[in-house]
């Protein structure tokens, strides 16, 4: 290998995050140039062996760890050196310590964790976030165990089973054909608690790490024109899960009053919302059931529109219709919009997994404008959040 070589090489084993700190799309473009140069020097073999081979046994023995108790207990004792006899006797109950050392061999081979010496490790940031249940890292990985997994692998069968037709039935769908109960998604979460918590879990570390919304939507103008006396509600957070999108809110405008900001989800769900500003008025609600906040300045929708079918989603927008003030109350729906070329991983990954999970998709801008104008609305502006995953459609 040349000198050239070796020195890009030796410069870019040295990037982390915080090199990008203040320039996130430079991150992802560097991801993304990463995962392209990996692509072209993979040979077929090598591309296959990781697919079938190596991804699905790396991620089993991360729940493997996850079980006996092991991240835990490594990010407890600070994450410091350890070797594979005294990793073993921190598992509950204690493993096998050729056990331990064959999954932590594995580990360090891809990175999870680092070897430091023969049978000696060293943890890095990721694997001390799998031990700290504040990350939600150990939740997201039970999630997949939970909800993904056999939803993934029953996919071909499935789609053989209906006859390759695009999955359209929210009820008779891909995870309620593989669930022992029958049950879909949405309702073995509710018949689940540890389901239930396992996807809160997962869902509150992605909504984490997407970008806040009123940093690329309007929100001083949102604001300025609302009316807020009396009682008067800024915001209606639809299906809005624990209440990050309405903190997120807050944070911008300290200043909004107590009951200006609503935050609804199921029962099951909004039980689970902790921490919240007291500004913030819970509300128990089924979407599918009326609206009951009438005429509030915005009523905002994050990542829900893509767990449902047009026929199902109509029904939404139909309720929220009802209750909106003409000329005043504005629909905001952060979602993805697939563009019409270089879709990114996340966009892509995200469709087929929603087809998997619910019968549903991520709509392309003219997909958003015929849901949209089948009920009445129209789109005034999409805004983009500037990473090329999401975006805001205001109506």
């Amino acid at each position: 290998m040349s000198g050239d070589k070796l020195e890009l090489l030796a410069s870019l084993s040295k990037l982390s995050p915080e090199d990008f700190e203040g320039n996130e799309v430079e991150r992802l473009q560097f991801i993304s140039a990463a995962q392209k140069v990996v692509n072209a020097l993979q040979t077929n073999e090598e591309k296959v062996y990781d697919v079938t081979f190596t991804q699905p046994i790396v991620f089993s023995a991360l729940q493997i760890c996850v079980d006996l108790g092991l991240w835990e207990a490594w990010t407890a004792a600070a994450g410091n050196t350890k070797t594979v006899e005294e990793l073993s006797k921190m598992t509950k109950p204690q493993a096998d310590p050729n056990l331990i050392r064959r999954l932590l061999r594995l580990l360090g081979s891809v990175g999870i964790i680092q070897e430091v010496g023969e049978d000696t490790y060293s943890a890095t940031r990721f694997s001390l976030a799998l031990g700290d249940k504040n990350s939600l890292m150990p939740q997201s990985i039970q999630c997949r165990t939970h909800h993904w997994q056999d939803g993934c692998v029953n996919l071909p069968k499935y789609l053989a089973k209906i006859g390759y037709k695009e999955p359209q039935d929210a009820k008779d769908s891909n995870y309620a054909d593989w669930c022992p109960e029958k049950l879909n998604f949405f309702d073995k979460c509710v018949a689940a608690p540890a389901y239930q918590d396992s996807f809160s879990g997962f869902m509150t570390a992605w909504a984490k790490y997407k970008l806040p919304w009123p940093e690329f939507y309007d929100t001083k103008s949102l604001v300025e024109g609302a009316d807020l006396t009396d009682g008067g509600v800024l915001c209606v957070d639809i299906g809005g899960h624990h209440g990050v999108d309405l903190t997120r809110l807050l944070n911008k405008h300290p200043e909004l009053p107590a009951g200006a900001l609503v935050l609804e989800d199921l029962p099951e769900v909004v039980s689970g919302a902790k921490g919240l500003s007291e500004k913030i008025t819970v509300l128990p609600h089924d979407m599918f059931k009326p609206q009951p906040v009438k005429g509030s300045r915005a009523y905002y929708f994050h990542a829900v529109f893509h767990d449902w079918p047009d026929a199902v989603a109509l029904e939404v927008l139909k309720n929220v219709g009802a209750v909106m003030k003409k000329g005043y109350s504005k629909l905001l729906i952060n979602d993805i919009v697939i563009p019409p070329t270089g879709t990114s991983s996340i966009q892509a990954t995200m469709d087929v997994e929603m087809m998997a999970i619910l019968s549903a998709y991520e709509r392309t801008e003219s997909m958003w404008t015929n849901l949209v104008t089948s009920s009445g609305f129209k789109i005034i502006k999409i805004w983009k959040d500037g990473r090329g995953n999401e975006s805001l459609i205001s109506i």
